[in-house]
Order: structure tokens, then sequence, then C-alpha cells
């Protein structure tokens, strides 16, 4: 879990600015791929609707996972979530 934490100027005792957990979205992408370039345009309206994540774009030749092989794929706090297309309002209400 990572939260989001502030140290004070005078003490350096660390406080809590949220608590609110941060989610991790990694989405798996391949070239050539037009299902893939919509979920990039996706995750950009995402991470601009919800800060409070943090999102990676990787190809899918990275990522160590052999039962991973379609793409777009949509990784959320290291589960997967979801292939190709997905309804951002879903995965929205998910990060609430």
């Amino acid at each position: 879990m990572i939260y989001v934490l502030k140290l004070t100027v005078k003490t350096g005792i660390p406080f809590y600015i949220s608590s609110k957990k941060l989610m991790d979205i990694v989405l798996l992408i391949t070239n050539h791929c037009d299902a893939c370039t919509r979920a990039k345009e996706q995750l950009k309206t995402i991470q601009n609707r919800k800060p409070n994540i943090n999102a990676e774009v990787r190809h899918i030749n990275s990522y160590n996972d052999d039962r991973i092989f379609i793409t777009p794929a949509w990784i959320v706090d290291g589960q997967l979530f979801a292939y190709g297309d997905i309804n951002k309002d879903k995965l929205i209400g998910k990060i609430n």
C-alpha cells in the first residue's frame, strides 16, 4: 500500500495529507494496435480526473507474465482488470 506522506518542516515527523491509497495501473500495449492507442488516451483522461493513481504504459514484451498475451491489457494493483477497450467509468469507479 502506498499513502501520500508529507514531512513537517520544523520536526521532520511524517503526517498524512491523504489517507487514500494510491492505485497502480499498468497499461500493456504493443505496436500497430489501434485499441492500444485508444487505451492510452483513456488512461490520460483517467489520470486527469483521478490524480491518486500511479500509471505506467509498458510494451507487453517487457512485462513478465506469460498468461497475458492480448493488448491492450489493464493491470490494476497487480491484477488483470480487463483486455481491449474498456468502460473507463467502470475503472474510475474502481479507483474511488
